[in-house]
């Protein structure tokens, strides 16, 4: 038995089920997955992307304990910037990263629509800034870094 509330957000939620479809069937979903399959497949960009993430790990724990100015700080994040240079230079890394900067950017602009759309009409407030809406985050999972 369904409530009133469940009715309510059925037509909701299956309008998201349809927004969620379209999104993962798009070619930037489908360019994103060939080049993950490729970035998988590279053995050196694979094992830089490990180590990026480890160093930008210990980096944002080192930037809680002792800031951003302590040297250990400094001396790891010089450490990051060249591992994302490594990157760089690996064709597969690239193309990695521009698919996933590019299917990314278009989920942030269908949540900045939906919450353009509700600002005034619904109490909308906006969360912490995230990787992927402009954040600085290098571990690899968000999709905002320069070196994935």
């Amino acid at each position: 038995m369904t409530t009133a509330m469940e009715q309510t957000y059925q037509p909701l939620l299956e309008k998201a089920d349809v927004i969620a479809r379209t999104i993962s069937s798009s070619e930037a979903a489908q360019m994103y997955w060939q080049a993950r399959d490729k970035m998988m497949k590279h053995r050196e960009a694979q094992a830089l992307f490990d180590e990026l993430k480890k160093k930008t790990n210990g980096l944002l724990v080192l930037k809680g304990r002792l800031g951003e100015e302590s040297e250990k700080y400094q001396r790891i994040q010089e450490e990051v910037h060249k591992v994302e240079d490594k990157l760089t230079e690996i064709p597969v890394a690239l193309q990695y990263k521009a698919a996933h900067d590019e299917l990314n950017g278009m989920l942030q602009e269908v949540i900045l629509v939906l919450l353009a759309r509700l600002k005034g009409e619904v109490p909308v407030e906006k969360g912490p800034r995230q990787c992927g809406s402009g954040g600085s985050c290098s571990s690899g999972d968000c999709g905002s870094c320069s070196a994935h």
